[in-house]
């Protein structure tokens, strides 16, 4: 082959379709086992990359990657070293994927399935930024490709591509050597022969992932583990006992009528990254946003210690939220934009933890009288002028000083539920 020619759309050299060898048959083999029990990414890349070198082959990098279903980010690429032995994980953002001209992008919007390069045959410049920087690190002979998935990403998600390109799906991937003149035949035609078991086993591996990533995003950690483990039948579900939060965003009906839609939910996201951030890094568990609220727990045996334990991560996540309230306040403040505050309502309880719902549409919740209640204690931060408030039951698991308001009865409980507050929280003013 030509030096630095490159061969599109899947046409390859005419030449006798090489027959597959033990070997090879023996790594497709092993590609179809990773695809069937959904093995990483990182694990089955790094195995066919060791069992490349075993076989003698001089490969010293290697890279796959795919677009990518995920709130943070819009690709995935894992990058094999022969230096390391390891596939090192790297979220890219749309930004990240067009910044720069790459193989990798040019055939996923004109559809080519393979690049090849010679590195070492002097032609200058490279086509792709890429090429030039593996030239200066040794590399003699780049083979990219692209098996796509016959489908194309959403338009909307890639807003400025040029008008009749679009971003096609499939995986991408390159082999790339520093051996002198570069792949044998021997070696291209057997990985070419791979790239179809290979792109399998990634796509598996990344639809998996997606599909963990992307439950829970919306139903939650240990929600999204559920259902992906099959508990998807109506009425499915079990007593969950765990310290019930529940806070609600100040103002928000007052600023969503007055305010456009992109302030309304900058704020409104604003106000979530404080809550949620500060629930996940004590251990808790976001069930349910319910318009500007939040319904999180952090459960417990019942009974045990783990109980004291619950309620004091509880109010430790309850502290930090008021403190990066308080921080993004103060660069609010600076930028003349209104204040961010909340309310939130500690208790404790059974919760019902499962899917409820139609036949046809569930949603996996958390109901009982504990979920019913907490909703209610936070009306009581406006009434009591705190930010924070603490059932009775909750009170008794935390085993300090925390100061009493009195008893007060909620609408809908029936009875009267003693309140509580801290007094290192009370001094943060109400909006």
């Amino acid at each position: 082959m030509a030096c630095g020619a490159r061969i599109e759309h899947g046409i390859v050299p005419s030449m006798a379709e090489p027959r597959i060898s033990g070997k090879t048959a023996a790594i497709v083999s092993w590609l179809h086992r990773q695809a069937l029990k959904g093995a990483n990414v990182d694990a089955t890349l790094e195995g066919l990359c060791a069992q490349f070198l075993a076989g003698g082959f001089d490969l010293d990098r290697a890279v796959v990657a795919y677009l990518a279903f995920h709130p943070q980010f819009d690709g995935m690429t894992f990058t094999w070293t022969r230096d390391t032995g390891r596939a090192e994980r790297q979220p890219a953002t749309q930004p990240d994927i067009r910044r720069a001209p790459s193989p990798f992008f040019h055939m996923q919007c004109t559809g080519t399935e393979e690049l090849r390069y010679r590195l070492d045959s002097g032609e200058d410049p490279l086509p792709f930024p890429l090429l030039g920087h593996l030239r200066s690190l040794g590399f003699t002979d780049y083979l990219a490709f692209f098996q796509p998935f016959g489908s194309s990403a959403d338009p909307g998600l890639w807003p400025d591509m040029p008008v009749g390109v679009a971003m096609r799906e499939g995986i991408t991937g390159s082999f790339s050597t520093i051996r002198r003149n570069g792949f044998s035949a021997r070696e291209l035609a057997t990985l070419r022969m791979l790239v179809p078991p290979l792109a399998v086993a990634v796509k598996a591996a990344a639809t998996l992932e997606m599909a963990e990533t992307l439950l829970g995003t919306y139903l939650g950690t240990a929600s999204g583990r559920s259902v992906l483990r099959g508990h998807v039948q109506r009425g499915q579900g079990h007593v969950v006992h765990a310290v019930v939060w529940y806070s609600d965003m100040r103002g928000s009906t007052a600023l969503a009528a007055s305010a456009s839609l992109e302030t309304y939910l900058a704020t409104l996201n604003a106000y979530y990254d404080c809550v949620v951030d500060a629930v996940d890094a004590q251990g808790g568990e976001v069930l349910k946003f319910t318009g500007d609220g939040v319904l999180a727990m952090f459960p417990f045996e019942a009974g045990t210690q783990a109980g004291t334990d619950a309620c004091w991560l509880a109010l430790a996540a309850a502290r930090d939220t008021l403190d990066r309230l308080g921080e993004v306040n103060a660069r609010r403040s600076e930028a003349g934009a209104t204040e961010i505050h909340c309310g939130i309502a500690l208790h404790a309880g059974d919760v019902m933890y499962g899917n409820v719902g139609s036949a046809r549409r569930l949603d996996f919740t958390a109901t009982g009288p504990a979920v019913n209640e907490v909703s209610r204690l936070e009306a009581l931060c406006k009434t009591l002028a705190v930010p924070l408030v603490i059932s009775e039951v909750a009170a008794s698991l935390h085993g300090g000083h925390p100061q009493s308001f009195g008893r007060h009865e909620l609408p809908g409980v029936g009875r009267a539920i003693e309140v509580f507050s801290l007094p290192e929280v009370m001094g943060i003013p109400r909006s």
